[in-house]
This record gives structure tokens, C-alpha cells and sequence, in this order.
């Protein structure tokens, strides 16, 4: 069964995007026509698109704050054996 589920993470962004717009414009056309069973199974595709999208977009965001954090916030390993060391006197 998982080999007819396409991995979504291979997709870029813009991919993901267009797939996504695709989904919803057949899920209009099946509701249109009540086909049930057609829908469940957009419904479950476009909601695993939509958390491989969110993911994708998490990690841009992350990858972007870490480039900015200010260098007195970044603790290096020796700042941390000295406080450990006046913690214990």
C-alpha cells in the first residue's frame, strides 16, 4: 500500500503548492459529483501534502532564525563547565 503513496518531502515547495491546488480542484469536482469514497481518499493526500508543506516551511524558518541568533546567546562548552564548576563550590 505504501508503495502507491508518493513521497511528498522529494517535492519541493512550488511542487507541493501546484499538487496542492490540484487536490483541492478535484475535490470540488468529486464533491460535485458525490463520489464519497474519491473524496476520503483527496482528503487524506491533500492533508499529508499539506503537513509535508508545513514541515518544509518549519525547517526554512528554523534554519533562518539559527543564522541569526546573537553570538552572546550561543553557549560554548567551557561556559558551561564553569558555571557547573561554581555551582558545585
Amino acid at each position: 500500500m505504501t508503495d502507491l503513496l508518493e513521497d511528498y518531502s522529494l517535492l519541493s515547495e512550488d511542487e507541493l503548492d501546484e499538487k496542492i491546488n490540484d487536490i483541492l480542484k478535484k475535490i470540488e469536482i468529486a464533491y460535485s459529483m458525490g463520489h464519497d469514497v474519491a473524496l476520503q481518499q483527496l482528503e487524506f493526500h491533500l492533508e499529508n501534502m499539506k503537513l509535508e508543506l508545513g514541515t518544509k516551511i518549519e525547517k526554512q524558518r528554523f534554519d533562518l532564525i539559527q543564522g541569526k541568533v546573537p553570538e552572546q546567546y550561543n553557549i560554548t562548552d567551557e561556559e558551561i563547565d564553569k558555571v557547573k564548576k561554581d555551582e558545585s563550590n
